[in-house]
C-alpha cells in the first residue's frame, strides 16, 4: 500500500479521535454550570452562531438558503439531542450518560447497510462487540455518586432519547457530507436551526437568563470552542471520508475518557471493573481502526495522492 494512501485513509482516522476527545470533555463543562438547562442550549449556540458564520465565508462555502435547505433538518434533531444529552449530564453519572449515548454504533451496524449502502465486515462486528463489551464494564462498574433512583432514572431516559436522535443526525449529516455540502457551511445552518428553537423555549422556560456568571460564560465559551467548533467540524468534515460505522465506533472511546474526566475533576467514583473495561475498549477501537482498509468515496473525491485536507470543498 502506498505512503499516500495511508495518508488519505489515516487523516480522516485522526481527525475522528480528536474529535472523541473533545467531545468527551463536554460533559464535564455542562456539569460544571450552574444555570438551567435552556439557558445553556440558548447561550451556547448564541455565541457559537457568529464562529461559525465567519468561518463558513473564510474557509467555506459561505452560506446561502441552498445550504439551510440542506441543513435545517438535520439540525432539528441535533438540537434536540443536545438538549437531552446536557441533561442528561445534570441528571445522571457521566458513565451512565455517556455510555448510553454511545449505543449510537450498535444501532448503525443495522442501519448503515440498508440506508447507506455501507458493507460490514465480520472483523469489524467482532471488535465492535469487545468495544461494546468493554463499555458496558465501563457504566456496571459505574458508582452511583449519591444520585437518588428516580433522578438517575430521568437522566439515563434523556441519554437514551438522546442516542436514537443522534444517530438519525449522524445519518443526515453524513448524506449531506457525501453530497459536497461544505462543513462549516452545513454547520452553520444546523446552529442557526438550534437558535431559532432554542429562543423560545429558553424565554417561555427559563428564569436565570440574566443570572449567568462569569465563571458560567467561561464554560460556554469553553463548550462551544472545544466540543463544538473543533469537535463538531472535525467529524463533519471525516463523515466523507469514512464509512459511518468507523467514525462512530470511533466514538466510544469516549465515554472512557469522560469517566476518567469525571473522577479527576468531579470526584465521581472510578472502579477497577471499569478501569479494566477502559481498557478493554481501546483495545476493541484499535482493532476498527487497524482493520479500516480503505475509505469511502463518492463520485467527487479523489483518494490516492490527494490529500482531503487540501480538498477545495473541506
Amino acid at each position: 500500500m502506498s505512503e499516500s494512501v495511508r495518508g488519505v485513509r489515516a487523516a480522516p482516522i485522526a481527525a475522528v479521535v480528536v474529535a472523541v476527545v473533545a467531545w468527551a470533555v463536554g460533559p464535564i463543562f455542562v456539569s460544571s454550570l450552574s444555570i438551567s438547562l435552556p439557558t445553556i442550549v440558548l447561550y451556547r449556540q448564541l455565541i457559537w452562531l457568529p464562529v461559525l458564520f465567519t468561518l463558513a465565508h473564510l474557509a467555506g462555502d459561505g452560506f446561502t438558503r441552498h445550504h439551510l435547505a440542506v441543513s435545517w433538518k438535520p439540525g432539528v434533531f441535533f438540537s434536540v439531542s443536545a438538549a437531552l444529552g446536557f441533561g442528561s449530564f445534570q441528571h445522571t453519572t457521566i458513565a451512565n450518560a455517556t455510555l448510553i449515548g454511545s449505543l449510537t454504533p450498535a444501532v448503525l451496524l443495522f442501519l448503515a447497510p440498508r440506508i447507506l449502502g455501507e458493507r460490514i465486515t465480520a472483523q469489524r462486528v467482532v471488535y465492535s462487540l469487545v468495544s461494546f463489551v468493554g463499555v458496558v464494564a465501563v457504566v456496571a462498574g459505574a458508582e452511583s455518586g449519591g444520585a437518588d433512583s428516580e433522578h438517575g432514572l430521568l437522566g439515563d431516559s434523556m441519554a437514551l432519547g438522546n442516542m436514537l436522535i443522534w444517530t438519525v443526525y449522524f445519518i443526515a449529516a453524513k448524506r449531506a457530507r457525501d453530497e459536497g455540502t461544505n462543513s462549516w457551511s452545513f454547520l452553520t445552518g444546523v446552529c442557526l436551526t438550534n437558535v431559532l428553537l432554542a429562543i423560545p423555549w429558553a424565554l417561555i422556560t427559563s428564569d436565570d437568563l440574566g443570572s449567568v456568571t462569569a465563571r458560567d460564560w467561561m464554560f460556554l465559551v469553553l463548550m462551544m470552542l472545544i466540543p463544538g467548533t473543533t469537535g463538531h467540524y472535525l467529524m463533519t468534515w471525516a463523515q466523507r471520508y469514512l464509512d459511518t460505522t468507523v467514525s462512530s465506533l470511533i466514538t466510544l472511546g469516549g465515554p472512557v475518557m469522560s469517566t476518567a474526566l469525571a473522577f479527576v475533576f468531579l470526584d465521581q467514583g472510578v472502579s477497577l471493573v471499569q478501569m479494566l473495561g477502559g481498557v478493554v475498549v481501546l483495545l476493541g477501537l484499535g482493532g476498527v481502526i487497524l482493520s479500516t482498509t480503505s475509505v469511502r468515496t463518492t463520485k467527487s473525491d479523489a483518494v490516492g495522492t490527494v490529500d482531503p485536507l487540501l480538498n477545495s470543498n473541506p
